[in-house]
């Protein structure tokens, strides 16, 4: 009996060890083959819109509307910036242009009078010829005398060089009053100048882009904000998207429009879909200096680090976007084909993850 027992020991233990080696060839051979057909990745990202807060004009933050971590609506108020001396240059630049059309009020009495001269100046110069007309032909007779005649002459160059100073004043006031109305220049000058400073006063008040989220920001009452100073970072929460870290060897099959699952570590036991959108062409390696010689890159192991491109996924619209944040982990699996028992495979592969997910 004990004979008996001590020779089924060994068959049990050979029909195990078979088993197992049979389970290890088949998973070896699935995960060949998944690589290329199904192939998954655990280094993704969930990626949105990341702004920096950026005043476009500098003072001292007066009031703050919204702290960190915050959702915002678009066009809500974050915070303010001390809008006295910015105000002061608003009222300045309507003063201004209040002058300018005095000014131009000014120049258009100085035009009219400058014509009231011109027009003047040539009656005198009619005048001034029709007398002379007389003079030269009773000269002519020998009535007067020659000086009587030069003097006349005399007098009529006068006239015409009035004449001529009249046209050159009123030209000259016309060039100074320019167009009229509000396409004169200097109108336009202390208008362009009065719409900046109406522009620099409205940028004192910084508001929301869009829908999103304002993360955590260390600045208060007080603080000076510098023109492009990042004082807040707005994370936009309309668009979202993966960014999927894949092998080189796992891309010979993916393609745009490919399905894919995704398990969120922010939403644990739960599968969202996605779709690819776009396939990564290129990496940053060459980290040599201009002007010296390559660096070779080290090895730091008997094999190579496999190298790893960025697939760009959109989530389908089952995704919740509660669970979504910037930067946000997850696990992915691509269905390159229709191949039933892969994709099978693969989609017991992912459920198994999404329970896992729990434990990290």
């Amino acid at each position: 009996m004990s004979e008996a027992k001590t020779k089924n020991k060994p068959d049990f233990t050979q029909k195990l060890t078979k088993i197992i080696l049979s389970l290890s060839l088949l998973y070896f051979i699935w995960y060949i083959v998944g690589d290329r057909l199904t192939p998954t990745t655990d280094q993704a990202r969930v990626r949105s819109f990341v702004t920096p807060i950026v005043p476009q004009v500098a003072g001292k933050i007066s009031k703050i509307h919204i702290g960190g971590d915050k959702i915002v609506r678009k066009g809500d108020l974050l915070f303010e910036i001390e809008a006295t001396d910015y105000q002061l240059a608003v009222d300045k630049a309507q003063t201004d242009l209040n002058l300018a059309g005095q000014s131009v009020g000014a120049d258009t009495a100085s035009v009219a009078a400058a014509k009231a001269n011109l027009e003047k100046a040539k009656a005198n110069l009619i005048e001034k010829e029709a007398n002379a007309n007389r003079i030269f032909e009773v000269e002519a007779q020998g009535v007067v005398s020659k000086a009587q005649g030069d003097q006349a002459r005399s007098a009529l160059v006068g006239a015409q060089q009035n004449v001529l100073n009249a046209q050159a004043s009123y030209e000259k006031a016309q060039q100074l009053l320019g167009k009229k109305g509000s396409e004169n220049t200097k109108i336009q000058s202390a208008l362009t100048v009065l719409s900046a400073a109406q522009l620099d006063l409205n940028r004192t008040k910084v508001s929301a882009p869009s829908d999103g989220v304002i993360s955590y920001a260390k600045v208060n009452v007080g603080h000076y904000a510098a023109v492009g100073s990042k004082i807040m970072t707005f994370i936009n929460t309309e668009y979202f998207w993966v960014e999927a870290s894949y092998r080189e060897n796992n891309l010979g099959n993916i393609k745009k429009g490919d399905a894919v699952d995704i398990v969120l570590d922010s939403s644990p036991g739960e599968i969202v879909t996605g779709t690819v959108v776009s396939i990564g062409y290129g990496v940053s390696f060459d980290k040599s200096v201009p002007g010296e010689l390559p660096t070779p890159e080290k090895t730091t192991g008997w094999m190579r680090e496999a190298q790893r491109f960025t697939v760009i996924i959109k989530f389908n619209s089952d995704v919740n976007k509660s669970f979504l944040r910037e930067g946000g982990q997850a696990d992915i699996i691509t269905y390159t084909g229709d191949n039933f028992i892969l994709n099978g495979l693969g989609k017991i592969s992912i459920w198994l993850t999404s329970k896992l997910a729990y434990l990290y």
